[in-house]
């Protein structure tokens, strides 16, 4: 889930300031990191240094920051945007579309739009920031249907991809089958209604991330299942990383973002999709 000017210009965005709040408790300045910020990026925008933000954070690797990823930038100042007031808050992860924020949070669509002066609804930015109105006495969110234990994939050549991948990305192959399964059933050709492809179920902005500050060249995970399969091994190892070798957290950061997991945050949703790959792993893959 490219600086924001190349993210917008890459895939069509309108472009907008990048999204900056000043928490009213410290007086510090804060960022939510969407695709392509850099930390380089970031100190010119806020005027800041690399060293300053990696010092504020406790940065071990200036290279190596993700989408959803808050970051603190200074002390307190005028924001360059603010996030609305009036209702909770939550920032929109890769992947979110309006529709699936409105039914989580149990809020009329429309009620968002007007909320946040969103007019399409489709063109929302993961990274940002928006208010959820308060209903009486405040949103609950609505259940999620559980998952249905899926069959057994079958299918050598997807299997021995996913376990070329895994071995060498020093991810468990049993648990990458097992994530592979809840995502895609190792269908290629599948694609979800936010737009994930694939057998790792790739979003557009991860794997144009992963593109462009991983690997360094092209690849073709819309066609082919041998790079979709690369892609999303190599996040998987990226993110087993950042939550210390946690594999429960590291298929939660995969399916709702590493931010809010390492802040302990849990979705009800996120908690069945976890328990249901540790379940098909245990079934399917054990060992």
């Amino acid at each position: 889930m490219l600086g924001l000017v190349r993210f917008a210009a890459t895939f069509g965005i309108s472009l907008t300031l990048p999204l900056v709040f000043v928490s009213a408790a410290s007086g510090q300045m804060r960022h939510t990191v969407i695709q392509g910020d850099t930390l380089s990026y970031l100190a010119g925008v806020y005027g800041t240094t690399i060293g300053e933000i990696v010092e504020l954070n406790g940065i071990t690797n200036p290279d190596l920051i993700f989408p959803g990823q808050e970051l603190i930038l200074g002390g307190g100042g005028d924001a360059t945007q603010a996030a609305p007031a009036g209702g909770d808050t939550y920032t929109i992860q890769p992947g979110d579309t309006l529709s699936w924020i409105a039914n989580h949070f149990g809020v009329p669509m429309t009620d968002i739009q007007e909320a946040n002066g969103i007019e399409n609804p489709g063109m929302i930015i993961a990274g940002h920031t928006i208010t959820i109105p308060r209903l009486s006495p405040s949103p609950t969110p609505v259940p999620v249907p559980k998952l249905q234990f899926p069959p057994q994939p079958y299918d050598p050549d997807i299997e021995a991809i996913l376990d070329e991948f895994a071995y060498a990305y020093g991810v468990s192959p049993n648990l990458v089958k097992a994530l592979s399964t809840i995502e895609s059933g190792w269908y290629q050709g599948a694609v979800s209604s936010a737009g994930a492809r694939g057998v790792m179920q790739l979003m557009p902005g991860t794997a144009a991330w992963l593109e462009t500050e991983v690997f360094g060249y092209e690849l073709y995970e819309d066609s082919s299942a041998y790079d979709n399969i690369k892609m999303g091994v190599k996040y998987l190892q990226i993110l087993l990383a950042e939550t210390g070798g946690n594999e429960r957290h590291t298929v939660a950061s995969y399916y709702q973002g590493l931010s809010p997991t390492q802040a302990g945050v849990f979705y009800p949703d996120t908690e069945d999709y976890v328990d249901m790959i540790f379940r098909v792993r245990d079934a399917y893959w054990p060992g």
